[in-house]
């Protein structure tokens, strides 16, 4: 089965627990001020935490997935940083890096046969 992406032992895969979107964000923190008869100035102080938003659906009655994602929700209460690795062609990984789960979120459909979901990660350094 082909494997996607991996949060820590989290592994998201083309069937069970499928991440379908991967979103990633940065922000840089600039400190204004202002100058006598001028425009107001800018003075970089540096970087916020990058954050990550894993969306994807579970079908739990037909191809699985719900006990993976449920363990997910169990990682963020422990509270720990995991590793975030993305999977490229063949046997090769891109690094991630080390990131916190901040939320995790579900919508359940059709009686808890669909369930979608979004989980809210930030870089940890």
């Amino acid at each position: 089965m082909a494997q996607l992406m991996s949060l820590g032992p989290h592994v998201f895969r083309v069937i069970g627990l499928n991440g379908r979107a991967v979103e990633i964000g940065s922000e840089s923190v600039w400190a204004e001020f202002g100058r006598f008869g001028m425009t107001d100035g800018a003075h970089f102080t540096g970087m916020k935490r990058a954050t990550q938003k894993i969306s994807g659906i579970l079908w739990p009655n037909a191809i699985g997935g719900l006990p993976d994602y449920e363990a997910i929700r169990a990682s963020q209460y422990a509270g720990k940083p995991l590793p975030l690795l993305q999977m490229g062609r063949g046997f090769s990984a891109s690094i991630l890096g080390r990131v916190t789960i901040e939320s995790v979120s579900d919508l359940s459909e059709f009686g808890g046969r669909k369930i979608a979901f979004d989980i809210t990660l930030k870089g940890f350094v």
